[in-house]
């Protein structure tokens, strides 16, 4: 199988940046236009863009791992290339800053595959750009998220 593997680094504390990747009143702001899930190991989840004259496209899958502050694996139930997974692995780097791997792998061995692979990198190194961008705009992340 073949994975896409991308670094990132963040001027963000890994509490800050956890938060960010893992609540979903916060992913609408910058992943998708819709998400439904909260992270629970086999619970499910499903992202939604709004791709305009596209209409909507909604992904789904089931969240396989998660180890707070350091890792989140999930698995999509429905990607046309088969049992693709996301691994989102977190590292703390300073009191103020932190690294996010990105890996998104299972794409399977073949030429066919090459399009996924190079789309998938593509789209997750953008959104990494996205989650800095908003994180940056953003410094009280918390005004989004639901009180209870």
């Amino acid at each position: 199988m073949r994975e896409t593997r991308s670094v990132f680094t963040f001027e963000e504390p890994i509490e800050r940046l956890w938060s960010a990747v893992t609540v979903y009143e916060v992913l609408v702001h910058w992943l998708a236009d819709e998400v439904r899930g909260r992270p629970k190991v086999g619970g499910e989840f499903s992202w939604t863009w709004n791709l305009g004259l596209e209409g909507h496209f909604t992904s789904h899958g089931t969240y396989k791992k998660i180890e707070p502050l350091k890792e989140l694996v999930m698995e999509w139930k429905d990607h046309p290339a088969g049992d693709v997974f996301l691994q989102l692995i977190f590292e703390s780097t300073g009191p103020k800053s932190s690294k996010l791997t990105i890996v998104n792998g299972g794409f399977p061995d073949n030429d066919t595959s090459n399009v996924w692979l190079e789309s998938a990198k593509d789209a997750w190194d953008g959104q990494a750009v996205h989650l800095k961008e908003f994180l940056k705009n953003n410094s009280d992340i918390s005004k989004f998220i639901k009180k209870s």
